[in-house]
């Protein structure tokens, strides 16, 4: 068998391998998604959206074809401030739905403070999406499309990721360092009682923006995200 498979791209976000009617070949189906997440700021503070690319192939191992290991880059970051709420809408639409996230994509935002207007506003128009709103504790909960999450499980989430090299900054990333001061802001503290909390300073790219964006990426692609699921089967046989 061939150590180069032929994939095939399906709008939906599932990848298969082309067997081209070879019974001997397996076809698995593997997933190619997008995490598309904002962080939004008042009038005057930069608002900011990342997106993770999400994906496991198929792949050759051992003469078989099995889904490769899971990969998230980082391949999007823009940050904009001066703009309307409605406009901060459209520009999410229309960002799900442009190539190559159209049809395999998933939204989250940041759903405190205006998030959450944000959030009724994009309920309103019938886009699926989840607004997560950072709290205190270690754990996370889930109602319709309201996310409470603890903000230090958060940023834990994010820098186990990236410690295991399951998350990565695509090449000539924009804003990559501004993304990087930003989570270098973010301290952890010990209490008197023996409690975890999270202090921010401010840097000089802005108050945190994009490493917040970040942040609800990583968590939601970590636990928000669709499980992918692997198919397998002899072509031409049943």
């Amino acid at each position: 068998m061939s150590e180069v498979l032929e994939l095939v791209y399906h709008t939906d976000g599932r990848v298969v391998n082309e067997t081209h009617q070879d019974p001997a070949i397996e076809r698995v189906t593997g997933f190619q998604r997008y995490q598309i997440a904002a962080d939004l700021g008042q009038a005057n503070d930069y608002s900011a959206v990342v997106v993770i690319k999400d994906e496991a192939l198929p792949t050759v191992a051992s003469s078989r074809v099995v889904i490769g290991p899971r990969r998230r880059t980082v391949v999007y970051a823009d940050r904009f401030r001066g703009v309307s709420y409605v406009d901060v809408v459209d520009h999410l639409i229309r960002l799900r739905n442009a190539p190559p996230f159209g049809g395999k994509s998933e939204l989250a935002i940041d759903g405190t403070s205006i998030g959450r207007v944000v959030s009724d506003m994009l309920w309103e128009q019938g886009v699926d999406h989840k607004a997560i709103q950072m709290t205190g504790g270690q754990d996370w909960s889930r109602k319709g499309r309201y996310v409470n999450a603890g903000k230090t499980f958060m940023i834990e989430n994010l820098a186990v990721l990236f410690a295991a090299g399951e998350l990565t900054f695509a090449h000539n990333l924009p804003l990559r360092q501004e993304i990087e001061e930003d989570l270098s802001s973010f301290t952890t503290q010990t209490t008197a009682a023996g409690n975890q909390i999270i202090t921010q300073s401010r840097n000089a790219s802005g108050h945190g923006d994009t490493g917040i964006a970040l942040i609800v990426a990583a968590f939601a692609s970590q636990y928000l995200a669709p499980q992918g699921i692997k198919v397998s089967h002899l072509s031409g046989m049943y």
